[in-house]
């Protein structure tokens, strides 16, 4: 069976309102989810503001053993700099204990799958809905950006730390969608887009 999917987009940049957006988001999902511990595992886009996002949200979890995987295909979908990362070497070292070892060796480059085209964005949208439906996990909670969360579930946008539960099915095609838990999904008070 696939696994549940929450969806969340990262927290505002690390000042007051960004650590506060990350206090208030890991109070409700910690409400909300308290045994997603069992058989689940954090996947996060390898940019910045989605790291930290995990460091200062999802550090309840981080506390039990639920491991965290980078994944080149939840990036941004701009070629701006501030959505081009680091080189995996850096992100090892100042990421300690997150694993980084799936990620495209051509990351942190914009190009093939990553380049900043619609196209190639809902072709990626495509790839991280089928690489979720392949997963064994029990639940996988997803750390990313509003555009591209838009291509995933093609849907409305995030705000900041607003998440979405889904449960993944397969469409008349055999194309991965995700359909929305409505009353699993939050839209966190106080944070802003």
């Amino acid at each position: 069976m696939p696994p549940v999917v929450i969806l969340i987009r990262h927290a505002q940049a690390l000042h007051n309102k960004g650590i506060n957006q990350c206090q208030t988001l890991a109070n409700q999902l910690e409400a909300d989810f308290p045994h997603a511990t069992e058989g689940c595992r954090i996947v996060v886009s390898p940019l910045s503001r989605t790291l930290q996002t995990v460091q200062h949200s999802l550090g309840w979890l981080l506390d039990r053993g639920v491991p965290v995987v980078a994944r080149a295909e939840w990036q941004e979908d701009t070629a701006n700099p501030c959505d081009v990362g680091a080189d995996r070497s850096e992100l090892e070292k100042d990421w300690p204990g997150y694993d980084f070892s799936q990620l495209d060796p051509v990351y942190p480059q914009k190009i093939g799958l990553y380049g900043p085209e619609e196209k190639t964005i809902r072709e990626r949208a495509a790839v991280a809905r089928k690489w979720l439906a392949e997963q064994t996990d029990k639940c996988l909670v997803v750390v990313t950006h509003s555009g591209f969360l838009n291509r995933v579930v093609q849907g409305p946008r995030y705000r900041n730390v607003e998440y979405r539960t889904y449960k993944i099915e397969r469409n008349d095609s055999g194309e991965v969608e995700l359909v929305e838990l409505a009353e699993q999904s939050k839209d966190i008070p106080g944070r802003e887009e």
